[in-house]
C-alpha cells in the first residue's frame, strides 16, 4: 500500500471511532439489522464498481 492509502485508512478508522459510538447510542433496537443493511449495500457497491467500473475484466 501506498502512503496516500494508509492515510485514507487512518482518516477512516478515525471517524469511524467518531461517528459509531453515536449511532449505535442513537439506534439501540435497530443496531444489528442497519449493520446488515449497510454491509449489503456497501457489498453490492463494491461488486458494481468491481464488475463495470474502470478496472472490470
Amino acid at each position: 500500500m501506498s502512503e496516500t492509502q494508509w492515510m485514507s485508512l487512518v482518516a477512516l478508522l478515525m471517524v469511524a471511532v467518531l461517528v459509531v459510538p453515536a449511532a449505535l447510542r442513537r439506534n439501540r433496537g435497530a443496531v444489528l439489522r442497519n449493520a446488515a443493511l449497510w454491509l449489503a449495500l456497501i457489498v453490492a457497491l463494491v461488486w458494481v464498481y468491481d464488475r463495470f467500473g474502470p478496472f472490470g475484466n
